[in-house]
């Protein structure tokens, strides 16, 4: 989480940013005006708030974890659909992680939208979830 790369955030689904799993990175994210959305985010944010589009490759099948280091919106989105979450919480206590998001994922590319972020840089991840 603390040691991973900073980068800016995609503003389009052949433009998103790639992540590596289990890899932390800091983004810098846009303002709603410049992004294309794959699909329009379930939960879009203020004007003055900023977002940015991600891909990740999944290899194997299992339950991924997208973690932020502050308060914004994640959708996953495969081809044209936005994927339900299976699980959400908080970071454990006294870490820089804000908010954990669970996904159920089959080996593919997805895009991670993040929408409404009220600050420009963003600290992210993707990890698998052991089970």
């Amino acid at each position: 989480w603390q040691q991973g790369a900073r980068f800016a955030a995609g503003t389009s689904a052949a433009a998103a940013a790639p992540l590596t799993i289990g890899r932390g990175a800091t983004a810098t994210l846009v303002a709603p005006a410049a992004l294309d959305y794959a699909r329009p985010p379930a939960k879009a944010g203020a004007a003055d708030s900023f977002g940015g589009l991600f891909a990740v490759t999944i290899a194997r099948a299992g339950r991924y974890r997208v973690a932020l280091g502050g308060g914004a919106w994640i959708d996953v989105v495969q081809g044209d659909r936005l994927l339900p979450s299976v699980a959400h919480d908080h970071g454990p206590a006294c870490s820089p992680i804000r908010k954990m998001v669970d996904f159920d994922l089959a080996p593919g590319r997805y895009l991670i939208q993040i929408a409404g972020s009220k600050t420009r840089d963003l600290s992210l991840m993707v990890a698998a979830v052991p089970r």
